[in-house]
């Protein structure tokens, strides 16, 4: 296959949708002769956070000299996001080659009467064929959705499992309490195979410790009683953890709490700590609180969940106390979008709506309703250039405008020349 049919066979498998469930996967993966297996792969479930604590993961490994391989998703911009090599993602030719080669051997596993393969499995095994292929020090696999069905928990023997912040998301698949949800996401935990933990809720905790201890694992649970904000600037954050000091640079109030994630799985590992500084201090995540101007403020986040809009709440009113903000959001149907729009209403001074491209997309015009239920004017802007004109025009040069929501639809405001043309 060349580039183009690439992308319209998994545009058709797309239309699958989540499928949980291991069987089909795990024989792809058999009959390619198990990939997964010949790497050393870091393994990290969660609701929010996931990709801020492997970037600085990653920055870590890369500055203490090894080779890393990365899957995330989904992708902001480019398909090829996706999968990175020492923090740069593939080529569109190597794209083609990745999923010829699944294609190939996913056609005979469902020809055999297996449930056929899901976008999400045949991407999954694209990136353990690409490490192995690569012969990366490290693979750092996020988890799609959940944990114990996950395309992504065929790894047998992971060197380390990471949880980041674990809420309430995906309950349609994952459970209506916080208990069954983490139950999933604890799923990935291996006999033996270390645990690092985000500060969780008493819940959560409790869940992660009864699974690790039935399996005899070590457990790392970051307290923010130990980490001790020094300064908190849109450009940098300096704090305090367990007597060392460290500077980051992506914006956000929880950010130390990520970075801190991250220096438990990087020693865990052996990293220096020089490396670990030097990693942490030049890592960048696209979309986690980007600035995209000045005058006006410009931040674009993707905050796509009622836990991730919690934080980006505590950030906003860090950050811009007493400042008029502007918002831009779309988000999708399946999220408590009715919460969502409840907690940041008494940030706004008004709201420019959009349908994200998404099929799971939430009208424009049903969010501008409900949050004008709130209290605050919102308009339902017809496409994403109109949207930002809207915005353009009521923002004064010393107000904000926060573009939040969806990751399916931030990525076209992550285009400087959209901010200064």
């Amino acid at each position: 296959m060349n580039y183009e049919e690439s992308m319209q066979y998994i545009e058709e498998k797309n239309k699958l949708g989540i499928v949980p469930g291991l069987r089909s996967i795990r024989e792809l993966l058999r009959r390619m002769g198990n990939p997964q297996d010949a790497v050393r792969v870091l393994h990290i479930a969660g609701t929010n956070g996931k990709g801020s604590v492997f970037a600085y993961v990653e920055q870590g490994l890369l500055a203490y000299g090894y080779r890393v391989g990365r899957y995330a998703s989904p992708a902001l911009r480019d398909y090829e996001e996706r999968f990175t090599l020492d923090g740069v993602m593939i080529q569109q030719e190597r794209t083609a080659n990745l999923m010829t080669k699944v294609r190939k051997v996913a056609e005979t596993v469902e020809k055999d009467g297996y449930q056929p393969l899901t976008a999400f499995e045949i991407e999954t095994a694209m990136a353990f064929l690409l490490f192995a292929e690569e012969k990366v020090d490290f693979a750092l696999v996020e988890c799609g959705m959940g944990g114990r069905l996950d395309a992504t928990n065929v790894v047998a023997h992971p060197v380390v499992t990471v949880f980041a912040s674990i809420g309430m998301d995906h309950m349609q698949f994952l459970g209506d309490t916080i208990e069954k949800i983490t139950s999933e996401k604890a799923g990935i935990i291996k006999p033996g195979v270390p645990v690092v933990s985000a500060p969780q809720e008493e819940a959560v905790a409790n869940v992660i410790r009864e699974t690790r201890e039935f399996m005899g694992n070590p457990l790392v649970l970051v307290s923010a009683d130990e980490i001790r904000v020094e300064s908190v600037l849109p450009e940098k954050t300096t704090f305090t953890y367990k007597g060392e000091d460290y500077v980051i640079g992506l914006p956000g109030t929880f950010q130390p709490v990520n970075a801190c994630v991250a220096v438990e799985t990087l020693r865990i590992l052996g990293i220096s700590q020089d490396a670990i500084k030097e990693g942490l201090r030049r890592t960048t995540w696209p979309g986690r609180m980007t600035k995209m101007c000045d005058r006006p403020l410009v931040y674009v986040d993707g905050a796509h969940n009622l836990p991730a809009w919690e934080s980006l709440l505590s950030t906003v009113n860090y950050y811009f106390t007493n400042r008029r903000i502007i918002y831009i959001i779309g988000v999708l149907r399946d999220k408590d979008y009715k919460s969502m729009a409840r907690l940041l209403a008494p940030t706004m001074s008004c709201a420019f709506t959009l349908t994200p491209k998404n099929q799971r997309g939430l009208s424009a015009k049903e969010l501008a309703a409900v949050i004008e239920e709130a209290g605050v004017t919102a308009v339902a802007a017809e496409n994403y250039e109109e949207a930002l004109l809207l915005a353009k025009k009521e923002a004064s040069a010393d107000d904000v405008i926060m573009v939040c929501g969806s990751l399916s639809f931030i990525s076209y405001f992550l285009d400087c020349n959209v901010w200064n043309s």
